[in-house]
């Protein structure tokens, strides 16, 4: 299409965005699409070990991104080979044919850019983002769960200078350090199980009393030599210190102030869904605050799909493609009728 126009823009590029792409592209190839936002900056890229997914015994976060984005980034070069295999009898050089099939097949388009906003037109929807403004005649929102930022004092004065918000990325950097992480779920007890590979020490601070991990992870948590889980921590109670560097952290543990020494601070807490980027669109809202869907993963809105933890999807790798997947599935049957 032109002016860089697309038939369907997929808003998220992780796991969820990504199945949705591939999907579409087995559906009807035909169909044009524009994916927005970054793949390695997504939750499954800072997983760690992922060991859930049917099929595959262990899979590092990124390296399965890395997996996908190859294989989203391939799709139609089957038609590009075709087209090479049937025209090279008549002697034209494969570079040229090449470069002829790559834009008769335009692939999947995959852009770092992030969507500022999305409004609808007259025949579809319009995406805007800090580089571009293009249409659209179907969208898919698989933004997933931000990070919480902004809540810990001193978080913001030791960015980057011992506060990471993934354990994933920067823990090896910490090899033989203390360090403490925060937050609940098995996201965190991931980052905890990945950074007692490198860490000294790792106290695991958890607002809850109760860390709403899958047991598995937490026997393996429990039995851990070096990790140390302390519940119901008060995250406003939490304040971490230091010179040019993190140096230690104080929290209140039954109405005492405790004291930390350490060399880092993982924050991994979640927030609920920002969704101002779709905020004039009209959707359904969850008491919870996620997109309300129907078993389809369609909106109230036509032509919009929401898939994976933005509408409230639990966060296990092999649901979150599944769902992803059975969007792109609906999104192209959809589409099918426009086009």
């Amino acid at each position: 299409m032109s002016n860089g126009n697309c038939d369907l823009a997929i808003i998220g590029s992780g796991l969820t965005g990504l199945s949705a792409a591939i999907a579409v592209y087995y559906k009807n190839p035909d169909i044009t699409i524009k994916l927005f936002g970054i793949p390695f900056d997504s939750n499954t890229a800072k997983k760690g070990e992922i060991e859930s997914i049917p099929g595959i015994s262990k899979v590092i976060g990124v390296d399965f991104i890395q997996q996908l984005v190859e294989q989203a980034q391939s799709l139609n070069l089957e038609f590009v080979q075709d087209k090479i295999t049937s025209e090279q009898i008549e002697g034209t050089p494969k570079e040229e044919i090449m470069l002829e099939a790559k834009q008769e097949f335009p692939t999947l388009d995959i852009t770092n850019e992030m969507v500022k906003s999305i409004t609808r037109n007259e025949k579809g929807f319009n995406i805007v983002t800090e580089q571009k403004y293009i249409e659209t005649k179907s969208v898919i929102i698989s933004t997933g769960l931000p990070e919480l930022k902004h809540t810990i004092k001193g978080e913001d004065e030791f960015v980057h200078k011992g506060v990471s918000h993934c354990a994933v990325c920067d823990g090896a950097l910490y090899r033989g350090r203390k360090v403490a992480i925060i937050g609940m779920g098995n996201f965190v007890a991931r980052g905890a199980l990945f950074l007692r590979k490198y860490c000294k020490k790792i106290t695991l601070l958890c607002p809850n009393e109760n860390i709403n991990c899958d047991k598995r992870f937490l026997k393996k948590l429990n039995t851990s030599p070096n990790i140390k889980i302390k519940y119901d921590i008060d995250l406003e109670s939490i304040e971490i210190h230091g010179n040019q560097t993190v140096e230690g952290l104080r929290y209140h543990e039954e109405n005492e102030i405790k004291e930390l020494s350490l060399n880092a601070v993982f924050i991994e807490l979640k927030d609920k869904p920002d969704l101002k980027f779709v905020e004039t669109l009209g959707l359904e809202i969850t008491d919870e605050g996620f997109i309300k869907t129907d078993m389809f993963n369609s909106t109230n809105v036509e032509g919009i799909y929401a898939t994976g933890t933005i509408k409230g999807e639990l966060d296990y790798s092999a649901i979150l493609m599944g769902d992803g997947y059975k969007t792109g599935i609906r999104a192209a049957e959809y589409l099918d009728k426009l086009l």
